[in-house]
C-alpha cells in the first residue's frame, strides 16, 4: 500500500512540475509530530499544500485530524490546502478543504462532491473549467 501511495504522490509531482511548480514529497507526512502535508510546491507567487489519496472508488472519507494537520500546516506556511485524489483510469481530481462535506467523524469526499472537483489546470491557475450546474 505504501509503494503505491509513494507511486501516486510521484506522479502528482511530475504533474506539478509540468505545470510549473516546483514540488517536492515531503519525509515524514503522516508520522511526525509536526503537521506535514505528503506534498508541497510553488511557483513563486503560490504555494501548494497536499494531503495525497488514491481510492478504487468511492466514497473517501478523511479524518477531522488529517484535515486539521494539513490546514494548520497551510496557514503557518502560506499554502492553499488541497486535498488531492486519484481513482483508478481517471484524472487527478483536487478538493479545497471548504468544498469538503463534514461528517460526525470527519469529511467526505462523494460522487457529488467529486464531480465538482477541481482538475490540475484550475488548482495551478492555468485555466477555468467551465462546469454546468442542473
Amino acid at each position: 500500500m505504501k509503494k503505491k501511495g509513494i507511486r501516486y504522490e510521484r506522479e502528482l509531482i511530475k504533474l506539478l512540475w509540468d505545470s510549473g511548480f516546483a514540488a517536492v514529497r515531503v519525509a515524514g507526512s503522516g508520522v511526525s509530530i509536526f503537521p506535514s502535508p505528503d506534498i508541497v510546491a510553488g511557483d513563486g507567487k503560490r504555494f501548494l499544500a497536499f494531503e495525497v489519496k488514491s481510492r478504487k472508488g468511492l466514497p473517501l472519507y478523511i479524518s477531522k485530524e488529517e484535515v486539521k494537520q494539513l490546514v494548520m500546516f497551510s496557514n503557518l506556511f502560506g499554502a492553499e490546502a488541497y486535498i488531492a485524489l486519484k481513482l483508478p483510469n481517471s484524472p487527478w481530481r483536487f478538493f479545497a478543504i471548504d468544498s469538503l462535506r463534514e461528517t460526525e467523524k470527519g469529511f467526505v469526499v462523494d460522487e457529488a462532491a467529486y464531480a465538482s472537483g477541481a482538475d490540475i489546470y484550475e488548482v495551478t491557475g492555468k485555466s477555468r473549467q467551465l462546469r454546468l450546474e442542473w
